[in-house]
């Protein structure tokens, strides 16, 4: 009995299990990252046609009626709040995928180069 408790075989994942399940949560990193930057860009793409938009409407009269010019600013600011909205998914995503990465059991260095290489 001095030696210390180990947890039964099943409950254990193998080394090959381990490395799988690092390489789906880095992956799952990444495309979170993509998701956390690339939605605000399409938000500020939008926003900036709503309102180059808008502008063009006053730029051509001096005048516009409001009607018109919330329809450009409505575009402006509804891509605004989609890129947020998928953006904070993407980056409560991307905490869960650290998370999860980082309490994976840690292998050996040369249970790791074998990861590289595959």
């Amino acid at each position: 009995m001095n030696q210390p408790y180990e947890a039964p075989k099943s409950e254990v994942d193998s080394d090959a299990d381990v490395i799988r399940k690092r390489k789906f949560w880095r992956r799952a990193i990444w495309i979170s990252i993509g998701g956390v930057i690339i939605p605000p860009l399409f938000g500020l793409v939008g926003t900036v046609i709503g309102m180059v938009g808008a502008f063009n409407q006053l730029a051509e009269t001096g005048e516009a009626e409001p009607e018109e010019l919330a329809g450009n600013v409505s575009v402006a600011l509804l891509t605004t709040m989609w890129g947020l909205v998928f953006s904070t998914i993407a980056f409560c995503v991307l905490i869960g995928a650290l998370i999860r990465f980082f309490t994976l059991p840690r292998l050996p260095v040369s249970e790791l180069s074998v990861e590289k290489a595959g």
